[in-house]
């Protein structure tokens, strides 16, 4: 497992045991952007889908990730500098900021719909479809 996963998951599991909750809006919050199209047109990219991130935008997986690693790095580099006001900006962008915790949250949302037996199908006739290895 990579640094950033296990600190994707670190993260996560503080924030769960001090009772962070994302607001659910019922969908997922992050779901792989015009799929149909670029499979027509064989720009399709199984790898590094184009994600939407519910009320925030349109990101290439890879960037997405790249984004949070970015974001987690730079929390962490400030919890280390150990003051009063760093946990403060710290903890304000963790909660009242809940961007980065709906990045992570589409990420998964997208490996978890990429995982299902559909999302398997779609690809392997795209791949045998554009004779893609």
């Amino acid at each position: 497992m990579s640094k950033v996963s296990q600190l994707i998951k670190e993260v996560i599991a503080e924030l769960i045991k001090e009772g962070v909750k994302i607001q659910s809006s019922g969908k997922s919050d992050g779901y792989i952007y015009q799929w149909k199209e670029e499979m027509k047109e064989g720009k399709f990219d199984p790898k590094n889908p184009t994600v939407v991130v519910s009320g925030l935008g349109s990101y290439s997986l890879d960037i997405l990730k790249k984004s949070v690693s970015s974001q987690l790095s730079d929390l962490s580099k400030r919890l280390r500098g150990g003051s009063e006001m760093d946990v403060d900006n710290v903890y304000s962008l963790l909660i009242k900021n809940d961007s980065l915790l709906y990045k992570v949250k589409a990420i998964k949302d997208v490996q978890d719909e990429l995982k299902t037996s559909v999302w398997k199908r779609r690809i392997t006739i795209y791949k045998r479809k554009w004779k893609i290895n």
